[in-house]
C-alpha cells in the first residue's frame, strides 16, 4: 500500500480520497472491491477502470471517509486475493491528476484554461485545478460530462 497524505487538509470523516486499485482482470473482482467498500459503510463518489492490460486492470476510486478509515478500506484491499497494488490519495492532494470533458459554456471553458480538441473542451492538470475550472464552467451554466482521475505518474 501506497500512503500519501502530506499537505492534505485534515476534516474528519468527510475527507475525500481516491485510491487507485491495479487488480486482477477476472470475475468478480469489481464485486469483491464494491463489497469492501459496502461493509463498512463507505459510499463512492465514482468508480472508473482506467486501463486493463496483460491481465491486470487499474482503477481508480473516490470516496468521502475519515483518514482512519480510508486507511482501513485500503489495508482491507490489499488483502484481497484480487488485488495487486493500491495507492491513496487525498484529492486535495496536488499529485492527484484529472482530465474533465466540459460543454454548454464556451467562454467559461475558455477562461477556465479548457482546450478545445476535436470541438470538445477538455481540461487537465492537477485534481484541484480541474476540479475549480469544473465549477467556473458550472456557474456560468455549463456542465463537465465527464471526469477522469488519473494514476500517479511514474
Amino acid at each position: 500500500m501506497d500512503v500519501v497524505t502530506a499537505d492534505a487538509p485534515r476534516g474528519g470523516i468527510h475527507e475525500r480520497w481516491v485510491v487507485f486499485v491495479a487488480a486482477e482482470d477476472r470475475s468478480g473482482a469489481l464485486t469483491a472491491l464494491a463489497e469492501t467498500f459496502s461493509a463498512r459503510g463507505v459510499s463512492f463518489t465514482s468508480f472508473t477502470t482506467l486501463l486493463v492490460h496483460d491481465g491486470v486492470g487499474v482503477m481508480s476510486i473516490t470516496f468521502a471517509a475519515s483518514e482512519r478509515l480510508a486507511r482501513v478500506l485500503v489495508r482491507t484491499l490489499d488483502r484481497l486475493a484480487v488485488v495487486r497494488t493500491t495507492t491513496l490519495r487525498h484529492l486535495r492532494d496536488d499529485t492527484v491528476r484529472a482530465t474533465a470533458v466540459v460543454s454548454g459554456a464556451d467562454a467559461a471553458a475558455r477562461a477556465a484554461g479548457a482546450q478545445q480538441v476535436a470541438g470538445t473542451w477538455v481540461i487537465a492538470g492537477a485534481f484541484p485545478d480541474v476540479e475549480d475550472a469544473i465549477a467556473r464552467v458550472r456557474a456560468a451554466g455549463g456542465r463537465a460530462d465527464a471526469v477522469t482521475i488519473l494514476p500517479p505518474a511514474d
